[in-house]
């Protein structure tokens, strides 16, 4: 067991595993940050990625065990680590949570949030939808 990565590898496995679930249960909300700079979603592949970072530091004493354990333990950590880069690329619908499916939907519909905002100060309206009047419109 390499100690290097077990107390830099393993806790951030660790937290990257419990961000995305916290993420997934809406609890966490901070990793959607990155969903815009990469095509896939990288706030679902942390899930693997983290799993995947978090079993590193145990593959020595894994991969030496009887061969059923380390070829499974190899398989696994594979799949792990194959699924977080794809993420990042790629993640169906179907793989998606309700919430970021709708999410989606409604960024797509031009009714988020950002877009509200947007409209709004482009029409020149307050915050009620209102007209600004050429005063209010004034910034100070």
């Amino acid at each position: 067991m390499s100690f290097v990565l077990l107390f830099t590898v393993f806790p951030l496995g660790v937290f990257l595993f419990w961000a995305s679930l916290s993420m997934i249960r809406q609890k966490w909300m901070y990793l959607l940050v990155g969903d815009a700079f990469l095509p896939g979603k990288p706030s679902l592949a942390m899930l693997p990625l983290g799993f995947w970072m978090a079993t590193l530091p145990f593959g020595d004493a894994l991969l030496g065990a009887p061969e059923p354990i380390s070829g499974i333990f190899a398989f696994t950590n594979l799949g792990a680590m194959v699924l977080g880069l794809l993420g990042c690329l790629y993640v169906p619908r179907f793989l998606q949570p309700r919430w970021m499916k709708d999410s989606d939907d409604e960024i797509k519909r031009g009714e988020g949030l950002y877009a509200r905002e947007y409209r709004r100060r482009v029409l020149g309206q307050g915050p009620d939808g209102e007209p600004l009047t050429p005063d209010q419109r004034r910034a100070p």
